[in-house]
Protein backbone atom coordinates (compact mmCIF):
# COMPACT_ATOMS: atom_id res chain seq x y z
CA UNK A 1 0.00 0.00 0.00
CA UNK A 2 1.13 3.47 -0.99
CA UNK A 3 1.04 4.89 2.64
CA UNK A 4 3.51 2.52 3.89
CA UNK A 5 0.65 -0.05 5.90
CA UNK A 6 0.75 -3.19 4.91
CA UNK A 7 -2.03 -6.47 4.89
CA UNK A 8 -1.29 -8.85 7.07
CA UNK A 9 -0.07 -12.03 4.90
CA UNK A 10 -2.39 -14.79 4.92
CA UNK A 11 -1.79 -18.25 6.23
CA UNK A 12 -3.70 -19.57 3.50
CA UNK A 13 -2.44 -18.18 0.52
CA UNK A 14 1.02 -17.27 -0.64
CA UNK A 15 0.97 -14.19 -2.28
CA UNK A 16 2.14 -12.21 -5.12
CA UNK A 17 4.00 -15.75 -6.18
CA UNK A 18 4.77 -14.96 -10.22
CA UNK A 19 5.00 -17.76 -12.30
CA UNK A 20 6.11 -18.39 -15.63
CA UNK A 21 8.34 -15.56 -15.75
CA UNK A 22 5.10 -13.01 -15.38
CA UNK A 23 5.73 -10.35 -13.24
CA UNK A 24 2.03 -10.00 -12.59
CA UNK A 25 -0.30 -12.93 -10.62
CA UNK A 26 -2.88 -14.44 -12.51
CA UNK A 27 -5.88 -12.45 -12.34
CA UNK A 28 -4.32 -9.28 -12.23
CA UNK A 29 -6.62 -8.36 -15.45
CA UNK A 30 -10.37 -8.83 -16.08
CA UNK A 31 -11.57 -8.38 -20.11
CA UNK A 32 -15.42 -7.56 -18.85
CA UNK A 33 -16.76 -8.46 -22.51
CA UNK A 34 -15.24 -11.63 -22.37
CA UNK A 35 -15.62 -12.45 -18.96
CA UNK A 36 -11.97 -13.38 -18.44
CA UNK A 37 -9.03 -13.43 -16.48
CA UNK A 38 -5.59 -12.90 -16.95
CA UNK A 39 -1.76 -11.54 -16.62
CA UNK A 40 -1.55 -7.80 -16.99
CA UNK A 41 2.13 -7.85 -17.77
CA UNK A 42 1.33 -9.36 -21.12
CA UNK A 43 -2.20 -9.25 -21.70
CA UNK A 44 -2.50 -12.77 -21.76
CA UNK A 45 -5.59 -14.98 -20.92
CA UNK A 46 -4.04 -18.49 -20.79
CA UNK A 47 -3.76 -19.47 -17.51
CA UNK A 48 -0.01 -21.47 -17.16
CA UNK A 49 1.49 -19.85 -20.57
CA UNK A 50 4.96 -18.12 -20.48
CA UNK A 51 5.17 -14.76 -20.28
CA UNK A 52 6.02 -13.04 -23.77
CA UNK A 53 7.02 -9.65 -22.36
CA UNK A 54 10.61 -9.90 -21.28
CA UNK A 55 11.49 -8.76 -17.40
CA UNK A 56 13.75 -5.65 -16.56
CA UNK A 57 16.85 -6.40 -15.47
CA UNK A 58 16.88 -5.23 -12.18
CA UNK A 59 13.75 -7.35 -11.49
CA UNK A 60 16.04 -9.92 -12.65
CA UNK A 61 18.66 -9.11 -10.68
CA UNK A 62 16.27 -9.10 -7.38
CA UNK A 63 15.13 -12.38 -8.22
CA UNK A 64 18.76 -13.73 -8.12
CA UNK A 65 19.52 -11.98 -4.89
CA UNK A 66 17.22 -10.84 -2.56
CA UNK A 67 20.04 -10.52 0.11
CA UNK A 68 17.92 -12.76 2.71
CA UNK A 69 20.20 -15.83 1.95
CA UNK A 70 23.23 -13.27 2.07
CA UNK A 71 21.90 -11.84 5.58
CA UNK A 72 24.78 -12.19 7.92
CA UNK A 73 23.55 -13.53 11.85
CA UNK A 74 25.06 -10.46 13.08
CA UNK A 75 22.98 -8.13 10.14
CA UNK A 76 20.04 -5.94 11.67
CA UNK A 77 18.23 -7.20 8.79
CA UNK A 78 18.37 -10.91 9.51
CA UNK A 79 15.28 -12.82 8.23
CA UNK A 80 13.59 -14.79 10.94
CA UNK A 81 12.65 -17.85 8.64
CA UNK A 82 16.32 -18.67 8.11
CA UNK A 83 17.30 -21.81 10.07
CA UNK A 84 19.08 -21.08 13.30
CA UNK A 85 23.02 -22.72 14.17
CA UNK A 86 22.60 -24.85 17.40
CA UNK A 87 25.97 -26.43 17.29
CA UNK A 88 27.32 -24.59 20.16
CA UNK A 89 24.73 -25.40 23.52
CA UNK A 90 25.83 -24.72 26.79
CA UNK A 91 27.09 -27.63 28.66
CA UNK A 92 25.20 -26.98 32.45
CA UNK A 93 21.97 -25.36 32.70
CA UNK A 94 22.51 -22.01 34.75
CA UNK A 95 19.95 -19.65 37.20
CA UNK A 96 18.63 -16.88 35.87
CA UNK A 97 21.00 -14.47 37.87
CA UNK A 98 24.09 -15.96 36.26
CA UNK A 99 23.26 -15.29 32.77
CA UNK A 100 23.76 -11.82 31.58
CA UNK A 101 22.62 -10.56 34.74
CA UNK A 102 19.55 -11.84 34.32
CA UNK A 103 17.87 -10.82 31.15
CA UNK A 104 14.63 -12.12 30.57
CA UNK A 105 16.09 -12.36 26.49
CA UNK A 106 19.26 -13.75 27.66
CA UNK A 107 17.71 -16.14 30.15
CA UNK A 108 15.47 -17.61 27.58
CA UNK A 109 17.92 -17.80 24.71
CA UNK A 110 19.57 -20.12 27.16
CA UNK A 111 17.67 -21.93 28.53
CA UNK A 112 16.15 -22.91 24.48
CA UNK A 113 19.67 -23.58 24.15
CA UNK A 114 20.82 -26.10 26.42
CA UNK A 115 16.96 -27.67 26.12
CA UNK A 116 18.06 -28.85 22.44
CA UNK A 117 22.07 -29.71 23.20
CA UNK A 118 20.33 -31.92 26.26
CA UNK A 119 17.80 -33.07 23.61
CA UNK A 120 20.59 -33.95 21.03
CA UNK A 121 22.54 -35.49 24.25
CA UNK A 122 19.75 -37.94 25.55
CA UNK A 123 19.37 -39.07 22.05
CA UNK A 124 22.72 -40.09 21.72
CA UNK A 125 22.41 -42.65 24.89
CA UNK A 126 18.71 -43.33 24.08
CA UNK A 127 16.77 -41.08 26.61
CA UNK A 128 17.72 -43.25 29.73
CA UNK A 129 15.22 -42.74 32.63
CA UNK A 130 12.27 -41.82 30.68
CA UNK A 131 8.71 -43.07 30.32
CA UNK A 132 7.85 -45.30 27.36
CA UNK A 133 5.26 -42.02 25.87
CA UNK A 134 8.23 -39.82 26.92
CA UNK A 135 11.05 -41.54 24.99
CA UNK A 136 8.55 -42.41 22.11
CA UNK A 137 7.66 -38.39 22.52
CA UNK A 138 11.08 -37.08 21.88
CA UNK A 139 12.95 -40.06 19.87
CA UNK A 140 10.18 -39.70 16.73
CA UNK A 141 12.25 -39.04 13.97
CA UNK A 142 12.16 -35.57 13.03
CA UNK A 143 10.81 -34.09 16.43
CA UNK A 144 14.12 -32.23 17.42
CA UNK A 145 14.01 -30.84 14.01
CA UNK A 146 10.65 -29.87 13.89
CA UNK A 147 11.11 -28.18 17.26
CA UNK A 148 14.29 -26.28 16.12
CA UNK A 149 12.72 -25.03 13.00
CA UNK A 150 9.66 -23.25 14.97
CA UNK A 151 11.60 -22.08 17.99
CA UNK A 152 14.05 -20.36 15.36
CA UNK A 153 11.73 -16.94 14.63
CA UNK A 154 12.11 -16.48 18.70
CA UNK A 155 15.60 -16.40 18.76
CA UNK A 156 15.78 -14.17 15.93
CA UNK A 157 13.20 -12.08 17.45
CA UNK A 158 15.10 -11.99 20.67
CA UNK A 159 18.79 -11.11 18.95
CA UNK A 160 16.94 -8.24 17.06
CA UNK A 161 15.38 -6.91 20.27
CA UNK A 162 11.76 -6.89 18.37
CA UNK A 163 8.83 -6.86 21.04
CA UNK A 164 7.11 -10.39 21.24
CA UNK A 165 3.45 -9.12 21.95
CA UNK A 166 1.79 -9.41 18.97
CA UNK A 167 -1.93 -9.21 19.75
CA UNK A 168 -4.75 -6.81 19.01
CA UNK A 169 -4.50 -3.77 20.19
CA UNK A 170 -7.46 -1.60 21.54
CA UNK A 171 -7.62 0.98 18.73
CA UNK A 172 -7.22 -1.42 16.17
CA UNK A 173 -10.01 -4.01 16.81
CA UNK A 174 -12.10 -5.57 14.04
CA UNK A 175 -15.07 -7.05 15.53
CA UNK A 176 -18.31 -5.96 14.45
CA UNK A 177 -19.98 -2.81 15.83
CA UNK A 178 -22.84 -3.98 17.83
CA UNK A 179 -24.75 -2.27 21.03
CA UNK A 180 -22.12 -1.31 24.12
CA UNK A 181 -23.23 -4.23 26.15
CA UNK A 182 -22.91 -6.97 23.30
CA UNK A 183 -19.65 -5.78 22.29
CA UNK A 184 -16.37 -7.75 23.83
CA UNK A 185 -13.92 -6.34 26.23
CA UNK A 186 -10.39 -5.60 25.51
CA UNK A 187 -7.93 -8.15 27.66
CA UNK A 188 -4.58 -6.33 27.68
CA UNK A 189 -2.34 -9.69 27.52
CA UNK A 190 0.27 -10.24 29.36
CA UNK A 191 3.96 -9.86 28.16
CA UNK A 192 5.38 -13.02 26.47
CA UNK A 193 8.33 -12.25 27.28
CA UNK A 194 7.59 -12.14 30.86
CA UNK A 195 5.38 -15.33 30.54
CA UNK A 196 8.14 -17.48 28.61
CA UNK A 197 11.08 -16.51 31.10
CA UNK A 198 9.01 -17.24 34.05
CA UNK A 199 8.50 -21.03 32.18
CA UNK A 200 12.80 -20.69 32.14
CA UNK A 201 13.19 -19.92 35.19
CA UNK A 202 10.40 -22.37 36.81
CA UNK A 203 11.90 -24.83 34.52
CA UNK A 204 15.15 -24.48 36.69
CA UNK A 205 13.27 -24.00 39.63
CA UNK A 206 11.72 -27.74 38.89
CA UNK A 207 8.44 -25.71 39.70
CA UNK A 208 6.73 -26.94 36.68
CA UNK A 209 3.08 -26.52 37.72
CA UNK A 210 3.84 -22.86 37.96
CA UNK A 211 5.74 -23.16 34.31
CA UNK A 212 2.24 -24.18 33.03
CA UNK A 213 0.20 -22.11 34.39
CA UNK A 214 2.96 -19.51 32.73
CA UNK A 215 1.96 -21.31 29.60
CA UNK A 216 -1.70 -20.84 30.06
CA UNK A 217 -1.26 -17.00 30.62
CA UNK A 218 0.59 -16.85 27.10
CA UNK A 219 -1.35 -18.77 25.16
CA UNK A 220 -5.27 -18.96 26.23
CA UNK A 221 -5.18 -15.50 27.89
CA UNK A 222 -7.68 -14.31 30.18
CA UNK A 223 -10.46 -13.91 27.57
CA UNK A 224 -14.18 -14.44 28.83
CA UNK A 225 -15.13 -15.13 25.50
CA UNK A 226 -12.97 -16.72 23.12
CA UNK A 227 -15.46 -16.80 20.20
CA UNK A 228 -18.25 -14.60 19.10
CA UNK A 229 -21.71 -15.34 20.34
CA UNK A 230 -25.11 -15.31 18.49
CA UNK A 231 -28.17 -16.22 19.12
CA UNK A 232 -31.42 -15.38 17.50
CA UNK A 233 -34.84 -15.22 19.24
CA UNK A 234 -38.52 -14.89 17.65
CA UNK A 235 -39.98 -12.16 18.04
CA UNK A 236 -43.73 -10.75 17.91
CA UNK A 237 -45.59 -12.77 15.23
CA UNK A 238 -45.44 -11.42 11.94
CA UNK A 239 -42.05 -9.46 13.11
CA UNK A 240 -39.21 -11.66 12.43
CA UNK A 241 -36.19 -12.28 14.92
CA UNK A 242 -34.14 -10.54 17.29
CA UNK A 243 -30.66 -10.90 17.40
CA UNK A 244 -28.51 -11.41 20.64
CA UNK A 245 -25.07 -11.07 19.67
CA UNK A 246 -21.82 -11.19 22.11
CA UNK A 247 -18.30 -10.51 20.10
CA UNK A 248 -15.52 -11.98 21.14
CA UNK A 249 -12.80 -10.80 23.52
CA UNK A 250 -9.69 -9.12 22.10
CA UNK A 251 -7.30 -11.45 20.77
CA UNK A 252 -3.54 -12.44 21.52
CA UNK A 253 -0.52 -12.99 20.01
CA UNK A 254 -1.36 -16.86 20.27
CA UNK A 255 -4.34 -16.16 18.48
CA UNK A 256 -3.16 -13.14 15.84
CA UNK A 257 0.53 -14.64 15.01
CA UNK A 258 0.67 -18.06 13.49
CA UNK A 259 4.83 -17.92 13.98
CA UNK A 260 4.35 -17.40 17.24
CA UNK A 261 1.86 -19.58 17.89
CA UNK A 262 4.65 -22.40 16.63
CA UNK A 263 7.07 -21.50 18.91
CA UNK A 264 4.85 -21.35 22.03
CA UNK A 265 4.35 -25.01 21.37
CA UNK A 266 7.98 -25.60 20.76
CA UNK A 267 8.80 -23.69 24.00
CA UNK A 268 6.57 -26.05 25.52
CA UNK A 269 7.79 -29.38 24.40
CA UNK A 270 11.42 -28.16 25.59
CA UNK A 271 9.95 -27.25 28.89
CA UNK A 272 8.56 -31.20 28.94
CA UNK A 273 11.96 -32.61 28.18
CA UNK A 274 13.37 -30.42 31.18
CA UNK A 275 11.08 -32.11 33.32
CA UNK A 276 11.88 -35.32 32.51
CA UNK A 277 15.79 -34.55 33.02
CA UNK A 278 15.51 -32.67 36.11
CA UNK A 279 11.75 -34.10 38.10
CA UNK A 280 11.10 -32.50 40.92
CA UNK A 281 11.98 -35.47 43.16
CA UNK A 282 11.25 -33.73 46.56
CA UNK A 283 7.54 -32.80 45.49
CA UNK A 284 5.91 -34.62 43.21
CA UNK A 285 2.80 -32.43 43.00
CA UNK A 286 4.90 -30.21 41.27
CA UNK A 287 6.06 -31.84 38.38
CA UNK A 288 2.79 -31.58 35.50
CA UNK A 289 1.82 -34.52 33.44
CA UNK A 290 2.43 -34.42 30.03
Amino acid sequence: MSDGCHLRESTLFKEDVFTDGHSSVWGSLYDPAAKRWGYACCKSFDRGSKCSVARPEAAKADDADSGIEKTSPNSADMAEDLPWDFSNTPPQFLPQAEVQKGQPAAYIDHFVHFMVGEWKRQHEVKFPGFGDMERTAFQTKGALEEVAKAIAPLLWRLRKGECLDRGEKKDDRRSRETRTTMEGKFVKEKSVLKQLCIMAVMGYDREYHTAHEAYMHMTFGNKMWNLTHVQHVSACTMKGAREYRRNRDSLNTYDMDPVSQKYMHAFKKLLHLCQCIRPNTEDSGKNFKM
